[in-house]
């Protein structure tokens, strides 16, 4: 969760790495916070801090994971950017080298210990590290999507590797912005030229390889670039596609999001585009909080949540410790 400085409290666990433009966090992900890390935090005046209640029954080990994992995250995105410069040059898809560099995230996606999409906070040095770090989370997203909808282990390696090469025809517009990018002409036709860059991979499937055509598609016939309705989308298209969508959310809006509003934005501004299975695994997956949980109020209270809507879910009912009230929405 998302709180402001004058918020935090001892104990908290840190979701995201704190920098101040700088390589070596001043505070890393992963810590409980002390009083001296909350001073710091404070003298700094650094606000929208990610963070998570502290777990009484939660081990030293647990808390360690998310470290290694902000390590090997951003390995991936490093190798990813190598390969992302060759393609930049003319480079063809190596599938089986990039394959490994996705495996740690996939497996570590599948393992059951995880409760929720891991979010690193990485310091981007261009956008081209945003579009690769957009690709990254994409992967990691649709191989819980895929998990969720019980395919098997097969198909969610499949479909992780896909929503990597969805950005992989953004190398042919050697684009120095993301504002330079959207403003060409030719920006809808990226599925095409992603697609023509898998076309002769032999390990990743025609299904997938149409998914990767698709991924900008929308049932209701408003997607790109070739307008296809429903019944020619298949639900691979609709897991890479609604992957981008929410991330494009999470890393490129205007607007500080949480992940609640987010689920709303997909549930409404989406409704009827992509098939409901995937809509309904991001819910689950997105908003991952049982009745019981404790959660933090908008107030910076901290509440439990005692009825979990199936119909309005990202409005759980919660009631506030040592408060008669109970709020709607934390």
């Amino acid at each position: 969760m998302k709180v402001r400085a004058e918020m935090l409290k001892e104990g908290w666990i840190l979701s995201k790495p704190l920098h101040l433009n700088t390589e070596n966090p001043i505070v890393d992900m992963g810590k409980a916070l002390t009083n001296e890390d909350i001073a710091v935090i404070r003298a700094f005046l650094i606000n929208d801090i990610e963070v998570e209640i502290a777990d009484a029954n939660s081990s030293n080990s647990e808390k360690n994971v998310s470290v290694e994992f902000n390590s090997m995250y951003l390995e991936a995105m490093k190798q990813y950017r190598t390969h992302f410069t060759s393609w930049e040059s003319g480079g063809s898809l190596n599938i089986i080298e990039f394959r490994k560099v996705l495996m740690p995230l996939i497996d570590y996606t599948q393992s059951n210990s995880l409760k929720k999409i891991p979010v690193p906070n990485v310091i981007c040095k261009d956008d081209k590290d945003k579009i690769i770090h957009h690709s990254l989370l994409s992967t990691m997203l649709s191989s819980l999507i895929a998990q969720k909808l019980n395919y098997p282990k097969g198909d969610i390696i499949q479909i992780g590797v896909s929503a990597a090469l969805c950005n992989a025809g953004f190398a042919k517009y050697h684009f120095k912005s993301i504002t330079q990018l959207e403003s060409n002409p030719d920006y809808k036709n990226h599925p095409m030229y992603s697609y023509r860059m898998v076309e002769k991979a032999q390990f990743l499937r025609d299904q997938m390889k149409v998914a990767i055509l698709q991924h900008e598609e929308r049932l209701d016939g408003s997607g790109y670039p070739l307008r296809l309705m429903s019944k020619h989308i298949n639900e691979y298209a609709s897991i890479l596609g609604a992957c981008a969508y929410y991330f494009n959310k999470v890393l490129f809006s205007k607007e500080s999001l949480n992940d609640f509003q987010i689920i709303e934005h997909l549930n409404k501004e989406c409704f009827g585009k992509f098939h409901p299975s995937v809509i309904e695994a991001i819910n689950n997956i997105v908003i991952h909080f049982q009745l019981g949980d404790r959660v933090m109020l908008s107030n910076g209270v901290i509440g439990q949540i005692v009825y979990r809507s199936t119909v309005e879910i990202a409005r759980p009912t919660v009631k506030a410790e040592n408060m008669d009230m109970v709020n709607m929405r934390p």
